[in-house]
Parts: structure tokens; C-alpha cells; sequence
């Protein structure tokens, strides 16, 4: 039976980016020792992928204009909040966020049954990016916030479903020797959004109209964006998928140099996933839910996705700029240097260490550091806050600097580590029967719980007794907590098949958990290839040869 693909499409941002993160720069090797797309690149597929790369700039605009917008006298006058938050500014500050977060987290849920899959990854795109113009409409158009709110949400919808098609688009277009720079370059577009969005509030800041125009170019990038889609053809793998290989073959060959054999050859690999894809079929949620091997891991996932958002990335992308105005720090300088940082230590993280030392280190370290910043720039500003004439909070010039150090240091080692690693990971640890429900669930549960939580309490806690200094004490303190349980819980992935990490996670029991830890401690390792005898199921060959896991015993579970 066909597997059913409504969380499977939800999660192509992962997978693209397990893909390439698990073979970075090589090329596909034909049956006859050829390149599957030739000897040399086709440019044409260069900018194809550059230009279906800018949907990640929607993702990082509409999260990081907020920022500043939040801090603009015209916005805060037609909003009707006072100068200093109340409790009124603060609660509707939450429902502007959490507008977008909402309606991105049920497009990326529903749109890959229901578009994606269906109706194809163009009309995906051209949908999304036209929402995501809408909404921009309705945010630099908004005279309350109500009608902000549902901007907010209209555009949300519109980025959650281009965050399915557009990284799917690449990698299913690109070749394997530059797929991992192409799928890179949509990760790249959001972070550098942020900057952009940074840069254009800085200068519009103090104009009577400056928050609309900084709203505005959401409508001209999606506009922009969605007339170009109506020009390329939709990829080779969804027209294999419906039926339609002729076409697809037509299409892969344009992208290939016009080698219609090497095409070919792509072509029969990609239909041979999917019928492998069909063979295996998706676990039932019963299955996921109450099958201890399968939950356990799925759980595993989803607190990653959690841990990545409840650490306070959201909280200082989208209230960056309310911190510094509570703590008197001004500047281009202030706005720019977190975003910076955050572009940074992406690209050193995603394209440099990721496959060098691998995920489990980087995610330990990344959150350490994440944890250690936001403890000291709290501390220094609760040890050297001062009031103005005014009653107003202030920090010293020099403290001023390193608290901007700090945020530089947090954003750089999230940037370098959890921005990435997070979704990376939960994509390799999923076994493939769950994979689908399994990413679908990780992902709800990031733009969801985690997304709403962080952009209720921020606010709160920056208008709070304790301030922004608490607000970072706080989000220190959860990343300090999340630093054991990524040594406890986090497996080596690097360089290993999806056969070979299946049996790491294969625990099902309070006494098979202890195991699983002792390996991390050990040597990085989780349950190890033992796991299957110690959890009592049995692995054997598939007709395709490859491992088919099925429990032939489920043991107590904790």
C-alpha cells in the first residue's frame, strides 16, 4: 500500500538536510562509473535552486522585522501601546508572534498530503509565496491589532508551506556533488533575511510610515517570487510519482547538459525510492504511540525539537529589539551583530564542523555555550542596571558592550550547532517506517508548544520585576539544564547508515534507558548493535535486501 504522506512532505526540510549533511560533495556514480548529471554542472540548475532558495528569505524576514517594528513610535502610537509595555502590549506582542507560528505550524502539518504531494512542489511554492504576500499586505496595512494578528497568520501559512516545497524543490532538482551547497543556501537565506530585515528597520526606524515599508517587502518578495515559479517546471521525482515519466524524464535531462542517459539512470534510482518508499509503507500512530522501540525515539525527537526553540533563539530573534530598548542600547551595531553572528556560525557549523566532529559534539558544546552567555549577560545586567532621571533602566557603556558579547556568543553557538544540528538529527534517528508521522510530530511540536511558550514567557519577563536581565537568566538556565540530557541522550550519527543508527536508539525498557546512557557516556554510542538482542527483535532482509525490524516482543517499558 501506498504510505500516506501528510507528515512525510511536512518534514522535507529534514531530510534534504539529512541527505546532504550525510554526504556532503560527492557525486552520484552511474551503473556505468559515470556522474548521474555529467561531468560538469549545468548553471542552469545553479540559478534554478538560487532562485527557489529565496522562500527561506520569507522565513527569516517575517521573524526577524518584527523585531524592531515592535520598537518604532508610529507602530506603538496606531497599536495603541504605551511608551513602556504594559500588560496589555505584552499579551498582544505573544498573540502577534504566535499568529505566524500557528498558521506555519498547520500548513507544514496538512500542506504535504494536501499540496505538496498532490498537487505538486510549483504550485506549493507559488501558493505559499502569494499567502505570504497577503499577509505582508495585512501587516504593513494593519491599523489594530487584530488585523496585524491575522496578517500574521495568513503569512505564516504561506512560509509554513514553502518551508515544505522549497528545500524539497532542491534537493530533488539539484546533483549530488552540489546538492549540500544548494539545500545550504535556504538555511543561508533565512539567516541573512534577519540581517536584512535588521538593516532596513534601522533606517526606517524613526520615519511616520517606517514600520509599513519595513512590512511591506513581504509583499514584494512574495509577489516577486511567485511570478518567477510560473516559469519553471515542477521537479522530475513528482512527475515520476504521478505517472508522468516521460515528462519527468524531458525535465531531468534539461537539468543534466541534455544527457539523456545519465538522466535516464537518475531517473531509475529515484523510481526505485520510491517504490521502496511504497514497499515499506508507514507505521499507524497505534504503532508509534504504543510500540515502546518506536515512541521512545519519536520522543527523543520531539524534545530535541523543543529544546532547540525553549532556549531562547525565538525570544531574542523576535524581542531583540524590545531587550536592548529596555536596556538603553542603541545602534546599528546592536541591531546587526546577533544576526551577524547567528549567519556565522550557520555556515561554519552546516558546511565546515558538522561533518569533521560530528553532530553529538557540536550539540553538546553549541548548548553550552548557548548557556554560559546568557548566565553572564544576565548577571552583568542585573549587577549594573541603573536608573535614569527618567526612571528608566540603563546599563553603563561598558556593560552595554558585553552583554551585546554575550548575545554575539549565544547566537553564534546556536547558529553553529542547535540552528541546524536539531533538525538534522531527529531526521537521521527516525527507522523509515515512522519517519513520515515521526518529522510531522517533531515539527508541529517546534513551530507549536515550543514557538507559542517562548514568545509568551519573553515578553512577560523582559516587562517583568527581574527585566531583561532576568529574561536571559532564565533562558540561561533552561539551556544549562538541556546540557545533560544532550551528553545522556545524544548518539554519535556521523557517517553512519540509517541501518547502522536504527539499533543506537532501540530501547524500550527503564533498564534497556540505563544502557543507552552508559553508551553515550562511553564512547557516544547509545544501545549499539546489541540492541536488537537485548530488546528482543528480530532483523532480517527484506526482498530488497535491506533490514526489516519488526518486535517480536515488547519488554516492560518504563
Amino acid at each position: 500500500t501506498h504510505p500516506p504522506h501528510s507528515l512525510r512532505s511536512s518534514g522535507a526540510v529534514i531530510r534534504a538536510m539529512a541527505a546532504v549533511m550525510q554526504q556532503p560533495a560527492q557525486t552520484a556514480e552511474a551503473p556505468d562509473g559515470g556522474l548521474a548529471g555529467g561531468d560538469h554542472v549545468n548553471w542552469r540548475v545553479v540559478f534554478l535552486c538560487l532562485f527557489v532558495a529565496n522562500t527561506g528569505l520569507f522565513h527569516g524576514y517575517d521573524n526577524g522585522v518584527v523585531s524592531e517594528v515592535f520598537t518604532m513610535t508610529s507602530f506603538r502610537e496606531v497599536m495603541g501601546w504605551p511608551a513602556v509595555d504594559d500588560s496589555r502590549a505584552v499579551l498582544q506582542k505573544s498573540w502577534v508572534l504566535n499568529g505566524f507560528n500557528v498558521g506555519a505550524a498547520l500548513a507544514a502539518i496538512c500542506c504535504g498530503h494536501l499540496i505538496v504531494d498532490r498537487h505538486g512542489r510549483k504550485p506549493a511554492l507559488i501558493l505559499g509565496s502569494l499567502l505570504f504576500a497577503v499577509g505582508g499586505a495585512l501587516q504593513s496595512a494593519a491599523v489594530s491589532g487584530a488585523m496585524l494578528v491575522l496578517g500574521r497568520l495568513v503569512a505564516g501559512v504561506g512560509v509554513g508551506i514553502t518551508s515544505c516545497a522549497g528545500p524539497a524543490y532542491i534537493a530533488e532538482v539539484a546533483p549530488a556533488s552540489i546538492r549540500g551547497a544548494m539545500v545550504g543556501l535556504y538555511q543561508s537565506n533565512i539567516c541573512l533575511a534577519i540581517v536584512g530585515a535588521s538593516v532596513l528597520n534601522y533606517f526606517d526606524h524613526d520615519l511616520a510610515s517606517g514600520w509599513r515599508w519595513s512590512l511591506a517587502v513581504q509583499v514584494i518578495l512574495g509577489v516577486a517570487t511567485a511570478g518567477g515559479l510560473l516559469f519553471v517546471k515542477d521537479t522530475p521525482r513528482f512527475l515520476e510519482s504521478v505517472g508522468r515519466s516521460g515528462e519527468a524524464l524531458k525535465v531531468l535531462s534539461s537539468l543534466r547538459n541534455g544527457d539523456e542517459g545519465s538522466a535516464a539512470r537518475e531517473l531509475a534510482m529515484v523510481r526505485a525510492e520510491l517504490e521502496e518508499e511504497r514497499r515499506v509503507g508507514s507505521a499507524t500512530w497505534s504503532e508509534v504511540l504504543l510500540n515502546p522501540y518506536f515512541r521512545n525515539v519519536v520522543l527523543l525527537g520531539c524534545l530535541f525539537q523543543f529544546f532547540q526553540i525553549i532556549t531562547g533563539i525565538n525570544a531574542i530573534v523576535s524581542f531583540g529589539g524590545t531587550l536592548f530598548e529596555a536596556l538603553g542600547i542603541h545602534g546599528l551595531t546592536s541591531a546587526l551583530l546577533p544576526s551577524v553572528a547567528f549567519v556565522i556560525g550557520n555556515s561554519i557549523g552546516s558546511f565546515v564542523l558538522v561533518d569533521r566532529v560530528g553532530r553529538r559534539s557540536l550539540l553538546i558544546f553549541g548548548m553550552l555555550g548557548m548557556a554560559v552567555s546568557m548566565l553572564l549577560g544576565g548577571s552583568v545586567v542585573l549587577a549594573t542596571r541603573e536608573l535614569d532621571a527618567s526612571g528608566t533602566e540603563r546599563l553603563p557603556a561598558a556593560a552595554g558592550i558585553v552583554v551585546i558579547a554575550m548575545i554575539f556568543v549565544y547566537m553564534f553557538s546556536f547558529g553553529v550547532s542547535w540552528g541546524f544540528g536539531a533538525w538534522l538529527y531527529i531526521s537521521e534517528i527516525m527507522p523509515l517506517r515512522v519517519r513520515g508521522k515521526a518529522v510531522g510530530l517533531c515539527t508541529g511540536v517546534n513551530w507549536g508548544p515550543a514557538n507559542v511558550i517562548s514568545d509568551f514567557v519573553a515578553p512577560a519577563l523582559i516587562a517583568g520585576p527581574a527585566g531583561p536581565g532576568g529574561m536571559l537568566l532564565f533562558f540561561g538556565a533552561l539551556s544549562a539544564l538541556v546540557v545533560p540530557f544532550t551528553v545522556l541522550c545524544t548518539p554519535e550519527t556521523k557517517g553512519k547508515t540509517l541501518e547502522e543508527i536504527t539499533p543506537m536508539f532501540r530501547f524500550a525498557s527503564c533498564h534497556d534507558f540505563v544502557r543507552f546512557v552508559r553508551g553515550n557516556l562511553r564512547a557516544g554510542e547509545g544501545m549499539g548493535a546489541a540492541a536488537s538482542k537485548a530488546a528482543g527483535v528480530t532483523i532480517g532482509k527484506s526482498d530488497s535486501g535491506k533490514p526489516e525490524v519488526g518486535a517480536a516482543e515488547v519488554p516492560p517499558v518504563c
